[in-house]
């Protein structure tokens, strides 16, 4: 039956990536984004975080204890392997789960050594300009790879990339080093943002 098959893939899934996943999941921290771009990358197609919320079986309890604490959901390890397992297809191959986990448990992992080694850069220059948002625009802005570099962004876009209200002109620190990792390139290396940092520091 279709369904045998199902818990065999999930199964194989298992066998073969499990470790991967607990890794994933600690790097993640259960944070439904970094979840959803997996999701959407192994789906092959950009899955809305109600859609993604929806796969993990978030509860109400869950959602109502985000919203007490003014922070995101977040999903449990046993919500995420199952999310993992029922979303294998029959004839996925399970060898490219494995590779995309990877890729992603790279991407977080540079990010982390990079926030970790920026993180007294970040937090005098947010000091220094006062969490003007206006500011931190001028300085993503020239972090940019051409030919976006030094180009203003459009009206709205920094405080949609800080996820701070529409009328905000401020951020706190933590806004900013969240907004920086979740933006870092796998090529950004702690060197060269450093540079960047200096100049609009001086």
């Amino acid at each position: 039956s279709p369904h045998s098959y199902i818990t065999m893939s999930g199964d194989a899934l298992m066998a073969l990536c499990k470790g991967n996943m607990e890794t994933f999941f600690g790097l993640a921290k259960g944070g439904i984004e970094p979840v959803g771009i997996l999701f959407s990358e192994l789906a092959g197609e950009p899955m809305p975080p109600a859609v993604i919320m929806q796969v993990l079986n978030i509860s109400e309890d869950q959602l109502k204890e985000a919203q007490k604490s003014q922070i995101a959901p977040t999903c449990s390890l046993d919500q995420f392997f199952e999310a993992m397992k029922a979303s294998v297809d029959e004839g996925d191959d399970i060898a490219n789960y494995k590779t995309v986990l990877e890729k992603h448990i790279n991407r977080m992992e540079v990010a982390e050594k990079v926030i970790t080694e920026l993180r007294p850069k970040m937090t005098a220059f947010h000091q220094k300009v006062e969490g003007s948002l206006a500011k931190i625009e001028g300085l993503f802005t020239d972090m940019a790879p051409e030919p976006q570099k030094g180009k203003p962004m459009p009206p709205g876009m920094i405080n949609a990339l800080l996820r701070v209200p529409k009328e905000a002109t401020i951020c706190t620190c933590e806004d900013f080093i969240e907004c920086f990792q979740r933006n870092l390139d796998a090529s950004d290396t702690a060197a060269k943002l450093t540079e960047t940092f200096d100049k609009h520091m001086a």
